[in-house]
């Protein structure tokens, strides 16, 4: 063999030894996040999902706290698990936000801080992708609360529920969960709790994905939402 056609060969594998090597860190960092996102072209039957919600003590991830987190993990239309966790947030509610989810400084004064309920949440969304109804709002807060704590940040892509339902649901009243819920025909109980409204998001996407009775795939959803949101 001639060294020039040596050398191209030799640079040829020590290339293919470093993307290799690159891909294995890769996907040894997605295993350590428990995260390991699902392919653009699975079928949504066949993809785990898990809504979650936060409830605060008000609008800024910067000032505020989370009080209570739920999430509903579901695959092919079946609710798998269900989850939520009070959280004491290290400052007082106040009353207008008590108003709005009935949440009080009693009951969560001996609840534990988010720090040490994280690790369960990233567990409960190992592997799945995760839905979120006005995902923004919910992903600034978990960010903040993660990163004050010094935790790593999930790596699963988030599925933005509002705008999924904006382009689901053109002619419903406004896009909140109540309403896409009434104009879907999907009974509500309890509003403004983490895992209720979880668990009405769950309900809404898969009435949704029966009626169209069409073979969605993941990319199908993240294409009418705008794209996959991240932390």
């Amino acid at each position: 063999m001639k060294p020039a056609r040596r050398r191209a060969r030799v640079w040829g594998i020590c290339l293919a030894t470093l993307v290799f090597l690159a891909a294995r860190a890769v996907s040894a960092e997605e295993e350590r996040n428990g995260s390991r996102n699902p392919p653009v072209n699975s079928f949504v039957s066949n993809v785990t999902f898990v809504v979650f919600d936060t409830e605060t003590t008000g609008f800024s991830p910067t000032t505020d706290r989370i009080v209570e987190l739920g999430a509903v993990k579901f695959r092919n239309g079946e609710v798998v698990e269900e989850k939520s966790w009070l959280i004491n947030p290290g400052r007082k509610i106040p009353y207008w936000a008590t108003k709005v989810h009935g949440i009080t400084d009693e009951e969560v004064k001996n609840e534990p801080a988010f720090a040490d309920i994280y690790p369960e949440f990233l567990e409960f969304i190992s592997g799945s992708v995760l839905i979120a109804h006005n995902a923004k709002f919910d992903i600034s807060f978990v960010k903040a609360e993660a990163t004050r704590a010094g935790r790593e940040l999930p790596a699963n892509k988030v599925i933005d529920s509002l705008a999924l339902f904006r382009k689901w649901y053109p002619k419903s009243s406004s896009h909140s969960v109540a309403a896409v819920a009434k104009h879907a025909a999907v009974r509500t109980d309890t509003l403004h709790r983490a895992a209720a409204d979880s668990m009405y998001v769950f309900l809404i996407f898969d009435k949704s994905i029966r009626e169209r009775n069409e073979k969605y795939k993941l990319g199908d959803i993240y294409d009418q939402c705008g794209g996959p949101m991240k932390f």
